[in-house]
């Protein structure tokens, strides 16, 4: 069984390699449209670019994945019980099934470090 450290630092390293690969996206797609020669654009404003696009899609992906927990646990895709409360049941297959796990490894203490 793997520590609740260990399982919510992998899972934030999940979401930071998420928001990285979105930003790296959205650079392609800025340089493929426009100029960036030379002296097109100064590079500090590319990196306050990127870091602000890394930052925001971080916060993006666990919002996304707070309300897809939420959502199952409204449709009874995820069963939660007690107090403290901590998972019980996960359906197999349900939209937005790897966001609501994502949650759940981003709070161990639902999962109690099982894994899903």
């Amino acid at each position: 069984m793997k520590s609740a450290l260990i399982v919510k630092l992998k899972a934030q390293w999940t979401v930071a390699l998420i928001a990285g690969a979105i930003a790296q996206v959205s650079a392609l797609l800025l340089s493929a449209t426009v100029d960036l020669g030379a002296h097109a654009v100064s590079p500090t404003a590319l990196i306050l670019y990127g870091a602000a696009t890394v930052l925001l899609t971080y916060r993006w992906v666990i919002f996304d994945a707070r309300k897809a927990f939420n959502a199952a646990v409204n449709k009874r895709y995820v069963i939660v019980e007690g107090s403290p409360p901590h998972i019980c049941w996960i359906c197999p297959a349900f939209p937005g099934r790897w966001l609501a796990c994502l949650h759940i490894r981003l709070h161990p203490e639902l999962g109690e470090g099982q894994e899903m």
